[in-house]
């Protein structure tokens, strides 16, 4: 990658660091979800500063083209975040459901009541 991209990446991380640390202030994103992309942010900033980090990991994986190993860790990222949902999903749904039953026998004990 040339200067310029690696200023660009390093500047996108830069913008998404402030955005997120915004959108966490305002109380639109939680907390333990900014810690999760402020960790991407900044393996991303840290990646576009120092681009020999992934050269050398490349390397000592036997990866020979460098931009695959970005492309798998990118991959592995995303499976791990589609898990992670999925396990805040099953969670909310359960939740949601045993409020549903507790919210219904309140209603009936109301409806006795009259």
């Amino acid at each position: 990658m040339s200067s310029a991209t690696h200023i660009l990446i390093a500047a996108l991380a830069v913008g998404a660091f402030f955005l997120i640390v915004r959108l966490v202030r305002l109380k639109v994103l939680k907390a333990k979800y900014s810690i999760l992309w402020l960790t991407v942010g900044s393996a991303l900033a840290v990646i576009s500063a120092v681009p020999q980090i992934l050269d050398w990991t490349a390397e000592k994986l036997d990866i020979w083209y460098q931009p695959t190993l970005f492309l798998l860790l990118a991959i592995g990222f995303l499976l791990l975040l589609a898990m992670h949902f999925s396990y805040e999903l099953s969670r909310m749904e359960n939740r949601i459901r045993v409020l549903v039953e507790e919210i219904a026998l309140l209603k009936e004990k109301l409806e006795k009541k009259d």
